[in-house]
């Protein structure tokens, strides 16, 4: 399965509403999921794997990773994963699956979930921050779970911007919802008065975010973060309802920052019924948890 074949509006929702019942039935809480180990080389370059178990789907699975600075050599990418997966009980493989797949369907599956459950049910203007792929998830994922009627754009690449905005017109008209489609001149421009804004940069340092945001503003950050460096400005932090997949996760990766964000499994019980009137950040360092919930929906293994 290619990449983008992959994530299809309602493939998109099958696995968001799979990763909320693992999350309500307690079968995330009895997975086994160790850190994820980084190896990194002199060069800069890291080699990561991520392993989790869970009986509940009688899987066992590992993503392997390389992120390297350049493209490789014929694929424009510098990241390269693959996730092989097990059957738990008998240690029987169950096949190789190609990480990219893996990695985009659940980041918009897992944006869906969260932005379904935090984003005001009449959310129709959606600000990407982002031309790159998993741009285009979030759009897919939004799409999916509200009726947006107009999306606006802002990369730093002008070409890319216009090709995305092109790649978004199609999508939407193919599904049979077109919206309105605007390329803007700066990342304050794409922010201003949105109902959900989705960052997916490489930027190290805070995205110059409007100020104009209205108090119930959802926002998905999916892009770069390390401890000392994010998209978001800190005071957007200190001031929104932030919701992670892992905590300890996102202390190590993202900072302290993020030491008072509340964990994905808040959205399964009844105190998120208000976070629709709030404004609500996804801050995702991802977690393996995620990907065996969707390695099992590719693979149909349910133990």
């Amino acid at each position: 399965m290619e990449a983008d074949s992959a994530s299809s509006p309602s493939l998109v929702r099958s696995l968001a509403a799979a990763m909320g019942d693992a999350l309500r039935n307690g079968s995330v809480a009895r997975m086994l999921v160790p850190p994820r180990v980084t190896v990194e080389d002199a060069a800069g370059a890291k080699f990561l794997s991520m392993p989790a178990m869970s009986p509940d789907h009688d899987l066992y699975i590992n993503k392997v990773a390389t992120i390297v600075a350049a493209p490789v050599p014929g694929r424009d990418t510098t990241v390269t994963a693959l996730v092989p997966a097990f059957a738990a009980a008998t240690g029987r493989s169950l096949g190789v699956l190609d990480g990219a797949v893996v990695t985009n369907l659940k980041c918009a599956a897992v944006t869906a979930l969260v932005t379904d459950r935090c984003a005001a049910p009449d959310s129709r203007v959606l600000g990407i921050i982002g031309s790159g792929v998993q741009a285009r998830q979030q759009f897919l994922a939004v799409s999916a779970v509200r009726d947006i009627a107009e999306v606006r754009v802002f990369s730093r690449d002008p070409g890319r911007a216009g090709a995305f905005a092109r790649d978004i017109t199609a999508r939407a008209e193919a599904a049979g919802s077109p919206v309105d489609v605007v390329v803007c001149d700066s990342a304050e421009q794409a922010s201003r008065g949105v109902d959900i804004l989705s960052t997916a940069t490489t930027s190290a340092t805070p995205l110059p975010i409007s100020s104009d945001l209205p108090a119930h503003v959802h926002v998905n950050c999916m892009g770069a973060h390390t401890t000392d460096s994010r998209e978001l400005p800190a005071a957007m932090l200190r001031d929104s309802v932030v919701i992670v997949e892992d905590l300890a996760t996102a202390i190590a990766e993202a900072g302290e920052s993020h030491a008072a964000a509340l964990e994905l499994g808040v959205l399964a019980g009844p105190g998120s019924a208000g976070f629709a009137r709030q404004r609500t950040v996804f801050a995702s360092t991802g977690c393996a948890y995620l990907d065996l919930i969707t390695c099992a929906q590719l693979l149909g293994h349910t133990g």
